[in-house]
C-alpha cells in the first residue's frame, strides 16, 4: 500500500541525535502511514550499524562519502513512493501529531504545495528561520547588520525572517525550513529535484521559490510543531564545509532568482558581501580553534 508520507533524511555522523528523531516518528499518530528513507553520507560514528540493528523499518541508502544534503535528499525522494514528501533533519524531534497536522493541511488546501511547521529550540524558544521572506539585497543587509532587530515590525527591515508575521499565525510565506518541509509529490513532478549546485544550506528557499513560480503556495503552519536541535547534526562537525555551503548557496540563489532585477554594480556588492561573510566566518572559526589549542 502506498504510504501517506515518505520521510527522507540525510545522515552524517548523527548517531547521538537520530535515535530521538526516529523514536518520535515511531510515536507518531498511526492515522498517518509513512515510510522512512535514510541516505547516509559516509558516517564514521556507527550511525549505519545503529540503524541496521535497531530500526528495520528504515530503508538505508549508503553513499560512502559526503555528497551533500541536496544530492542525498534527491536520492531519498527518487527512492520514495509516498503521496507526500517530507524532508526531515536527523536532529529533529516530532510531536505525535506533527505529521498528521501537516498532512491534513495539505489535504484541505489544494493550492498549497509546500508546508512547514513551527520549529522550536530544545528550550521551547522559537526558531525564526522556519518562515522566510525573499532575501533581497536590502532585506539581507538589514538582517546581517542586525538593523532588522531594531525594526522587527517593518515589512522591509523584517522581510528576511518575516518578523512582522506572528509566529502563532498561519501565513503564506516565501519559504519554510528544510529541517522539516512537507510537499506534495506533484510539486516534485512539476519543478524537479533540489538544485545540486547547492551542496547544502539554501536548497530549501530555492525549491520553495521555484514552487511559487510554478503557482504552488508555500505555507508556514504553526499548529504543527517540532523541536530542532540546531547545531547538533553531523554536518556541524565540518564547520568550514558548512560555511562554504551556506555562502555558496546564497550566491547560487541570488544568481538564479534575483540578479536579473538588479544592476551589475548592486550584484558586485552582493558578491563582495557574500565573499566577505565567508572570509569573516572562516576567520572566526580559525580563532576559536587556535584558542582551544
Amino acid at each position: 500500500m502506498t504510504p501517506d508520507i515518505s520521510i527522507c533524511m540525510v545522515a552524517l555522523d548523527c548517531r547521538n541525535v537520530i535515535v530521538d528523531c526516529l523514536e518520535s516518528i515511531r510515536a507518531s499518530n498511526p492515522a498517518v502511514t509513512h515510510e522512512i528513507i535514510v541516505v547516509d553520507n559516509g558516517s564514521k560514528d556507527g550511525t549505519v550499524d545503529l540503524l541496521r540493528a535497531n530500526y528495520p523499518e528504515v530503508r538505508l541508502i549508503e553513499n560512502g562519502a559526503n555528497v551533500g544534503f541536496t544530492k542525498g535528499t534527491n536520492q531519498g525522494i527518487v527512492a520514495s513512493a509516498g503521496k507526500y514528501l517530507l524532508w526531515l533533519n536527523t536532529d529533529t524531534i516530532l510531536q505525535p501529531d506533527s505529521l498528521l497536522v501537516l498532512r491534513d493541511f495539505l489535504e484541505a488546501h489544494p493550492q498549497a504545495g509546500i508546508v512547514g511547521p513551527k520549529v522550536l529550540n530544545a528550550d521551547g524558544s522559537f526558531q525564526p528561520q522556519c518562515k522566510r521572506g525573499m532575501p533581497t539585497p536590502a532585506a539581507s543587509f538589514a538582517y546581517f547588520t542586525k538593523i532588522s532587530a531594531l525594526f522587527p515590525q517593518d515589512k522591509t527591515m523584517g522581510q528576511y525572517l518575516l518578523t512582522y508575521l506572528p509566529e502563532d499565525e498561519a501565513n503564506e510565506v516565501t519559504a519554510v525550513s528544510g529541517c522539516c518541509l512537507m510537499a506534495r509529490r506533484e510539486v516534485w513532478d512539476a519543478i524537479g529535484p533540489l538544485d545540486e549546485n547547492i551542496f547544502s544550506y539554501g536548497e530549501d528557499i530555492d525549491w520553495c521559490v521555484r514552487a511559487s513560480k510554478a503557482n504552488w503556495q508555500v505555507w508556514y503552519y504553526p499548529f504543527s510543531q517540532i523541536i530542532h536541535l540546531k547545531g547538533k547534526g553531523g554536518a556541524h562537525s565540518k564547520p568550514y564545509k558548512k560555511a562554504w555551503g551556506m555562502h555558496n548557496g546564497m550566491w547560487v540563489f541570488y544568481r538564479k532568482h534575483l540578479m536579473q532585477n538588479y544592476s551589475p554594480i548592486t550584484s558586485a556588492f552582493v558578491g563582495m558581501g557574500i565573499g566577505l561573510g565567508f572570509a569573516t566566518t572562516c576567520t572566526k572559526l580559525a580563532l576559536r580553534q587556535a584558542i582551544k589549542n
